[in-house]
């Protein structure tokens, strides 16, 4: 029963994910980087408030537990969600998706770094397969006269590293602390790190308040911050304390097709021959990366 729940877990994440893409997009339409992390944390840990006033929640942590959230904290959300806002404000939406697709790849090789989860040769094909995918498509977009996307597109893979190695350390630091635990830390951490860099930065608080009463912004930022940034920490570190982290990985490829379609349908982004070409490269690594090893039917006795 645990197992399915984790597995169910895993995929809205992924879906959230998937949409939360569109979602910043549209926040970057009205304001700007700082303003809507600043908010995206505060409506989180609104949310969080809330969740521990129906169910209180005890925090205590020993001093090594403390530097494990700490150090987990500035990879996620920090580094994350930095490097995601920034490398969404330069590039789309699709390229993003399909680059969000090489996730599972650096997933598996730390999880075999730092875990010691097993990785097999054909996993190995599929993580360099990935990893050409996106490299062809940046050539592409080079050679083909279109917009080039380079520094926003390395943000994107900046941030996918970050999540691996959050999901890698998060699948470490549940062994002795908590789930919740964990995701109450890291969105207060968030909290503080965004709105003090936001007003640090010249931030109003009128500029704060005031930029909520546009609805389509409003119910983006409710979005990025209830459930793409609360709700998908939950879930995530539910789903990687239950499961192996290469297993929860492979729900990344559901995040990439929501990404793409979303960008292509709701925010009408171009969408070339060479974006296809590049997709089935890295999607066919990716499967690669989660193909299951077939028993050695010549050891059975």
């Amino acid at each position: 029963m645990r197992k399915n729940s984790a597995l169910v877990a895993a995929v809205v994440f992924s879906i959230i994910i998937g949409f939360s893409f569109m979602f910043i997009k549209i926040a970057l339409t009205y304001e700007g980087q700082l303003l809507i992390l600043a908010q995206r944390f505060t409506f989180a840990f609104l949310g969080l408030l809330l969740l521990l006033a129906i169910r209180p929640i005890n925090l205590r942590l020993n001093r090594k537990e403390v530097m494990l959230v700490l150090v987990i904290s500035l990879i996620y959300p920090i580094l994350f969600f930095s490097s995601q806002i920034l490398g969404l404000n330069q590039t789309t939406v699709t390229e993003a998706g399909i680059i969000q697709a090489i996730a599972p790849a650096i997933t598996v090789l730390l999880a075999r770094l730092f875990l010691k989860e097993q990785i097999q040769r054909i996993q190995g094909i599929g993580i360099s397969l990935s990893v050409a995918g996106v490299v062809f498509l940046q050539l592409m977009n080079n050679s083909g006269g279109y917009e080039f996307h380079l520094i926003g597109n390395l943000l994107i893979i900046l941030s996918i590293l970050a999540m691996a190695i959050w999901q890698v350390m998060s699948r470490s630091a549940t062994k002795t602390v908590a789930p919740i635990q964990i995701t109450i830390y890291i969105m207060f951490s968030g909290f503080l790190f965004f709105n003090a860099m936001y007003f640090i930065n010249g931030g109003s608080v009128n500029e704060y308040v005031d930029s909520v009463k546009e609805i389509p912004y409003l119910l983006s930022i409710l979005f990025l911050g209830v459930l793409s940034t609360l709700g998908t920490s939950l879930l995530s570190i539910y789903a990687v304390s239950k499961l192996p982290v290469i297993q929860v990985s492979v729900f990344n490829n559901v995040t990439t097709l929501i990404t793409i379609l979303s960008g292509v349908l709701f925010l009408s982004e171009s969408f070339h021959y060479y974006h296809v070409i590049g997709a089935m490269v890295i999607i066919l690594g990716v499967i690669l990366v989660n193909a299951k090893k077939k028993p050695d039917c010549s050891n059975a006795t």
